[in-house]
């Protein structure tokens, strides 16, 4: 009996090792059956943002202090709740061969985050009351990409893989808002220092759909960005604080091919 089970047990695994190799010979010739697609491409996207901040000095909430309208200012803006944005970008890209690309790239992105003001603190009484309203931090960027991609094949479409480095180029900082306090609505404007250069990385993934009897494709990617370098607020009391900013954004776009060849 143990013989038999021996023999038994071989010849699953051996059945096993079958299907296993059949399935890799069968995944190797289809894609070695795909187009090639190597040459030069220029893509246009645009999406929503979806951007915060983390780091040792972010916060969920924060108290409001001044006392009025012309000096008010959130205590701890750096927060980790999120604002929402939009983006726009290009890329030129070179794919090597159907599996590999290069590209440079230039966006416009909106980051930032949701100060979330729950007090503030009224010095005169020296007591805190209830705030109520949606305060912004709104710091506007362009940056420059330089992204590697990776592809999956599949006929005329791909999946992909994107990661890379990039640099943010500050155009504005500022906080705004509208708040609610003793049953009275206020505008808050305050203006905020943030880094005016900010490097970073980012991951992205998404698929490619190619377009029928055009060199074009359409495209859908999930994008997640961070900053690598401390962002300090100087004017922010009563020490400076100390975050990153984050961004995910869901994107479309459009890719234009020029020169692919097929084998």
């Amino acid at each position: 009996p143990t013989v038999g089970n021996n023999c038994h047990k071989d010849a699953n695994l051996g059945m096993k090792k079958l299907i296993l190799s059949i399935f890799l010979l069968s995944l190797l010739s289809y894609c070695s059956a795909q187009e090639t697609r190597n040459g030069l491409s220029f893509s246009l996207k645009t999406g929503l943002t979806f951007a915060n901040m983390y780091g040792p000095d972010v916060e969920s909430e924060t108290i409001l202090l001044g006392d009025n309208t012309d000096n008010y200012y959130a205590n701890h803006p750096a927060s980790d709740a999120f604002k929402t944005g939009l983006n726009v970008g290009f890329l030129v890209d070179y794919r090597f061969n159907s599996y590999i690309s290069l590209g440079l790239g230039s966006s416009y992105i909106q980051k930032g985050a949701m100060i979330n003001v729950t007090k503030h603190w009224v010095s005169d009484a020296q007591t805190y009351e209830d705030v109520s309203g949606k305060i912004y931090w709104n710091q506007n960027f362009w940056t420059l990409e330089l992204p590697i991609t990776a592809y999956i094949p599949f006929e005329k479409n791909d999946v992909y893989f994107q990661v890379g480095l990039f640099t943010g180029f500050l155009i504005k900082s500022e906080e705004k808002g509208k708040i609610t306090m003793s049953e009275k609505d206020y505008k808050y404007l305050n203006d905020r220092k943030a880094n005016k250069t900010e490097p970073g990385y980012f991951i992205r993934c998404g698929y490619i759909y190619s377009l029928p009897k055009d060199k074009g494709s359409i495209f859908a990617e999930l994008s997640w960005t961070r900053s690598i370098i401390k962002s300090s607020g100087s004017d922010m009391v009563p020490n400076p604080q100390y975050y990153y900013n984050k961004t995910i954004s869901i994107n479309l776009g459009y890719r234009y091919n020029f020169n692919f060849t097929k084998k």
